[in-house]
Order: structure tokens, then sequence, then C-alpha cells
């Protein structure tokens, strides 16, 4: 009989403290995180991860400065703002993928320019109401985040530390503006 009532104690603190564990989706609380950046179209139903180029940040003005009028870069192209050399990265066969318990990016990254290009790259995910679930930054296959693009393709990838399934978010590539796009 004692048991018996001890067992009933355990099962109805197990189901007590178990009771609380409902919602397990993480939120972000204003208070700790800045807002998120303005998104500048809601993601549809049926999300397709299709920017295959970067896009400019909505971040403050880089640090950088405009480029002189009448410079021209190594193609004879005349380099009118600190975004000119954007121009020549573009991304392709992006998958964003489970392994190991882990959530991995890899793509492969175009840079059509003559010279080396350095940038940093940063991949965001949203949810269906838009708001941003996780972050991560694209790296060399070397490890490094300062991506030095040479001519041609390069691999590269990222690994996204969070605990959410992120395979069927829509997720946006955007160039740091602090370090920008520019020849090595």
């Amino acid at each position: 009989m004692k048991n018996l009532l001890r067992l009933t104690a355990v099962l109805l603190l197990l189901t007590f403290f178990a009771s609380g564990c409902r919602n397990t989706e993480p939120k972000l609380d204003s208070g700790v995180t800045p807002p998120p950046p303005a998104v500048t179209a809601a993601p549809d139903d049926t999300p397709q991860p299709s920017l295959t180029t970067p896009e400019p940040s909505t971040e403050p003005a880089s640090t950088q400065q405009p480029a002189q009028q009448g410079n021209t870069d190594a193609l004879g192209n005349p380099i009118l703002t600190a975004t000119h050399f954007e121009r020549y990265i573009s991304f392709t066969n992006i998958s964003v993928f489970e392994e190991g318990g882990e959530t991995l990016v890899d793509c492969t990254v175009s840079n059509e320019y003559p010279e080396l290009l350095l940038c940093s790259v940063t991949i965001t995910f949203y949810n269906a109401d838009g708001d941003i679930i996780a972050t991560g930054s694209l790296q060399m296959p070397d490890g490094s985040f300062l991506l030095a693009l040479e001519n041609g393709e390069t691999p590269l990838y990222a690994r996204i530390l969070t605990d959410t399934v992120l395979t069927d978010k829509v997720f946006r590539l955007t160039f740091d503006p602090e370090t920008g796009v520019n020849p090595g």
C-alpha cells in the first residue's frame, strides 16, 4: 500500500512538472534582443529560396566612402558607389540540410571579376511571419569568415546554430556593410 502511494505521488509530481513544458518553440525577447530588420516582402505560404544574389542590407550606411566618380574597375566599368563590386558575385547550388544534429548550408559562389574580391556574407532565416529565426555566416573551405574570392567558382558553407528545422524556411543572403565587397 505504501509503495502504491509513493508511486502515485511520484507520477503526480512528474505530471505536474511535465505540464509546464508545452511550448518549446524559441521566442525573441525584445527586451534582450534587438528588433529584426524590416523585411521588404512577406514570405508566401510556399517558401522558395529563390535568391541567387545577395541584396544590400538595410543597415545604416556603410563606413566605406563611395568611390570617386571617374574611377574605373579592372573591366573598365565606372565605380560610382560603394556597392559597385557586388554585381560580380552570384550564388548558386544553395543547399540547406541537417546532418548529425547540425543545420548546414552549402553553396557555390561565382566571382566574375578578374581579380580577388573580399567580402563577408550573412545568411538569415525567416519564419512565416517574417521574423528572424536564425542567422549564420558563410565560410571559406579553410573556415575563414572573410571571403577571399578568386575569379571563378568557390564552394562555401555555414553552420547555423539553432534547434529549429530550417530546411523549409525562407532565407536571405546579405553582404556585411562594414566589410563591403572590395578588390583584394
